[in-house]
C-alpha cells in the first residue's frame, strides 16, 4: 500500500476531547483547517497542517525515530506496519492511519479511554 498524497479532512470524532485528553487542548482546530500530506519512498513522511502550524515526522518502518507529539514532546519509538497500516506507539496513545482508494482513515486510541477518527479526502491536483 502506498501512502503517498494529500488529504483534506472531510469528518472527525471527538477531536477535541482527545487533544484535551492528551494535554494538548490549546490546539483548536476547525474541520477545514486540517491537511495531511503523505509521503512514501525509502523512509515515510507524516506532514500534518493546521491553519498556520504544522507538525512533521519522517521514519523508517521497523526502525527506531524521534518523532514529536501533539503535546509538544520529542520522543523514541518504533514505527510498524500492521495489517497494511501505519501503527505509532505513542506515550499516550495509538496512532494508525489507513489509506483505502481515496480516503485516509486515522485512528487515536486512549487505552480505556477517548478514541478520536479522522476521514480525509485525497485532494485531486
Amino acid at each position: 500500500m502506498s501512502f503517498n498524497g494529500k488529504f483534506v479532512l472531510e469528518s472527525q470524532e471527538n477531536y477535541k476531547e482527545f487533544l484535551k485528553a492528551i494535554g494538548a487542548s490549546q490546539v483548536e482546530l476547525e474541520n477545514e483547517d486540517i491537511v495531511t500530506d503523505l509521503y512514501q519512498e525509502d523512509f515515510i513522511r507524516i506532514a500534518k497542517f493546521f491553519g498556520n502550524e504544522s507538525l512533521t515526522n519522517t521514519f523508517l518502518l521497523g526502525k527506531e525515530a524521534e518523532i514529536d507529539d501533539l503535546d509538544g514532546t520529542t520522543f523514541k519509538t518504533t514505527i510498524n506496519l500492521d495489517g497494511g497500516k501505519i501503527k505509532i506507539q505513542y506515550p499516550k496513545y495509538v496512532y494508525t492511519a489507513e489509506v483505502s482508494g481515496d480516503k485516509l482513515t486515522e485512528i487515536n486510541s486512549i487505552p480505556g479511554g477517548i478514541t478520536n477518527k479522522m476521514i480525509s479526502k485525497r485532494e485531486v491536483e
